[in-house]
Protein backbone atom coordinates (compact mmCIF):
# COMPACT_ATOMS: atom_id res chain seq x y z
CA UNK A 1 0.00 0.00 0.00
CA UNK A 2 1.24 3.54 -0.42
CA UNK A 3 1.91 5.68 1.67
CA UNK A 4 0.50 9.21 1.75
CA UNK A 5 3.12 12.11 3.37
CA UNK A 6 4.02 15.46 3.27
CA UNK A 7 6.74 16.87 0.47
CA UNK A 8 9.15 17.76 3.73
CA UNK A 9 9.56 13.88 3.84
CA UNK A 10 10.65 13.31 0.03
CA UNK A 11 14.36 12.55 -0.91
CA UNK A 12 15.54 12.00 -3.86
CA UNK A 13 16.08 8.48 -4.73
CA UNK A 14 12.84 7.84 -3.11
CA UNK A 15 10.48 5.78 -5.14
CA UNK A 16 6.91 7.34 -5.33
CA UNK A 17 3.53 7.01 -7.42
CA UNK A 18 2.58 10.40 -8.22
CA UNK A 19 -1.53 11.13 -9.42
CA UNK A 20 -2.19 14.64 -11.10
CA UNK A 21 -2.37 16.00 -14.69
CA UNK A 22 -0.46 17.63 -17.00
CA UNK A 23 -0.12 21.31 -17.64
CA UNK A 24 -0.19 23.62 -20.38
CA UNK A 25 3.79 24.34 -19.63
CA UNK A 26 4.80 20.51 -19.49
CA UNK A 27 4.91 20.28 -15.57
CA UNK A 28 3.07 17.93 -14.08
CA UNK A 29 0.71 18.95 -11.11
CA UNK A 30 0.18 16.48 -8.62
CA UNK A 31 -2.99 15.75 -6.71
CA UNK A 32 -1.35 12.78 -4.84
CA UNK A 33 2.13 11.89 -4.14
CA UNK A 34 2.57 8.26 -2.54
CA UNK A 35 5.72 6.05 -1.40
CA UNK A 36 6.21 3.12 -3.19
CA UNK A 37 9.03 0.05 -2.41
CA UNK A 38 12.12 0.32 -4.31
CA UNK A 39 12.17 -1.23 -8.07
CA UNK A 40 13.95 -0.47 -11.05
CA UNK A 41 10.69 -0.80 -13.13
CA UNK A 42 9.23 2.65 -13.69
CA UNK A 43 5.50 3.53 -15.32
CA UNK A 44 3.23 5.80 -16.61
CA UNK A 45 0.11 6.03 -17.02
CA UNK A 46 -1.82 8.38 -19.12
CA UNK A 47 -4.35 8.74 -21.88
CA UNK A 48 -2.91 8.63 -25.88
CA UNK A 49 -2.84 12.01 -27.50
CA UNK A 50 -1.52 10.12 -30.84
CA UNK A 51 -0.03 7.35 -33.09
CA UNK A 52 3.13 7.83 -35.22
CA UNK A 53 3.09 5.18 -37.11
CA UNK A 54 5.96 5.81 -39.14
CA UNK A 55 8.01 7.00 -36.00
CA UNK A 56 6.82 3.50 -33.76
CA UNK A 57 5.63 6.88 -31.04
CA UNK A 58 2.99 7.25 -29.00
CA UNK A 59 2.09 10.72 -27.58
CA UNK A 60 1.19 11.11 -23.90
CA UNK A 61 1.55 14.38 -21.60
CA UNK A 62 2.68 16.28 -24.16
CA UNK A 63 5.97 13.73 -25.19
CA UNK A 64 7.03 11.39 -27.76
CA UNK A 65 7.54 7.58 -25.97
CA UNK A 66 9.21 5.33 -28.63
CA UNK A 67 7.96 1.95 -29.14
CA UNK A 68 10.85 -0.41 -30.12
CA UNK A 69 10.52 -3.17 -32.24
CA UNK A 70 10.93 -5.98 -28.81
CA UNK A 71 8.25 -4.12 -26.88
CA UNK A 72 5.13 -5.71 -25.68
CA UNK A 73 1.83 -4.33 -26.48
CA UNK A 74 -1.17 -6.02 -24.64
CA UNK A 75 -5.06 -5.17 -25.02
CA UNK A 76 -7.19 -5.17 -21.78
CA UNK A 77 -7.87 -8.94 -21.67
CA UNK A 78 -3.64 -9.04 -21.60
CA UNK A 79 -3.73 -10.26 -25.91
CA UNK A 80 -1.05 -9.50 -27.71
CA UNK A 81 -1.94 -6.12 -30.37
CA UNK A 82 0.21 -4.11 -32.48
CA UNK A 83 0.52 -0.62 -32.43
CA UNK A 84 -1.73 0.08 -34.96
CA UNK A 85 -4.34 -1.20 -32.59
CA UNK A 86 -3.60 1.95 -30.31
CA UNK A 87 -5.17 4.93 -31.11
CA UNK A 88 -5.89 8.31 -29.74
CA UNK A 89 -8.08 8.58 -26.42
CA UNK A 90 -7.35 5.09 -25.60
CA UNK A 91 -6.10 4.73 -21.58
CA UNK A 92 -2.24 2.84 -21.39
CA UNK A 93 0.53 2.03 -18.90
CA UNK A 94 3.60 2.49 -20.03
CA UNK A 95 6.48 0.58 -18.45
CA UNK A 96 10.13 -0.11 -18.76
CA UNK A 97 13.47 2.24 -17.11
CA UNK A 98 14.46 5.90 -16.52
CA UNK A 99 17.43 7.27 -16.61
CA UNK A 100 18.17 11.04 -17.01
CA UNK A 101 20.77 10.35 -19.85
CA UNK A 102 18.70 7.51 -21.50
CA UNK A 103 15.39 9.14 -20.30
CA UNK A 104 12.41 6.17 -20.47
CA UNK A 105 12.91 3.18 -22.24
CA UNK A 106 9.73 1.98 -23.28
CA UNK A 107 9.37 -2.07 -22.75
CA UNK A 108 6.05 -2.88 -21.99
CA UNK A 109 2.62 -1.03 -23.15
CA UNK A 110 -0.90 -2.01 -22.03
CA UNK A 111 -4.38 -0.61 -22.50
CA UNK A 112 -6.00 -0.12 -19.53
CA UNK A 113 -9.68 0.46 -18.68
CA UNK A 114 -11.01 4.11 -18.71
CA UNK A 115 -12.35 4.84 -15.33
CA UNK A 116 -14.81 7.67 -16.53
CA UNK A 117 -12.18 10.54 -15.83
CA UNK A 118 -8.59 11.51 -16.82
CA UNK A 119 -5.89 11.42 -14.18
CA UNK A 120 -2.19 10.89 -14.51
CA UNK A 121 0.05 8.56 -13.35
CA UNK A 122 4.09 8.54 -12.79
CA UNK A 123 6.01 5.76 -10.71
CA UNK A 124 9.60 6.24 -10.42
CA UNK A 125 12.16 7.53 -8.31
CA UNK A 126 13.14 10.91 -7.39
CA UNK A 127 15.83 12.60 -9.15
CA UNK A 128 15.80 15.98 -7.92
CA UNK A 129 13.96 18.05 -5.32
CA UNK A 130 14.05 22.06 -5.78
CA UNK A 131 13.06 23.70 -1.99
CA UNK A 132 13.11 26.57 -3.23
CA UNK A 133 10.16 26.37 -6.09
CA UNK A 134 8.50 23.38 -4.32
CA UNK A 135 9.50 21.34 -7.00
CA UNK A 136 10.61 18.16 -7.58
CA UNK A 137 11.88 15.80 -10.92
CA UNK A 138 10.32 12.32 -11.47
CA UNK A 139 11.13 10.13 -14.89
CA UNK A 140 11.56 13.59 -16.68
CA UNK A 141 8.54 15.42 -15.41
CA UNK A 142 8.91 18.54 -13.06
CA UNK A 143 5.90 18.39 -10.35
Amino acid sequence: MDKIIGSNNLQVGQRVKVKGKTAADGKFVALEIGIKPPDDSVAIESKIQGVDLQKNALRLMNRDFTVASGAEIKGMQRESITLQNLKAGDIVKLKGTYSAPTGFVLARVKIQESKGFSIDELQGNINNIDQANNTLDVLGFTI
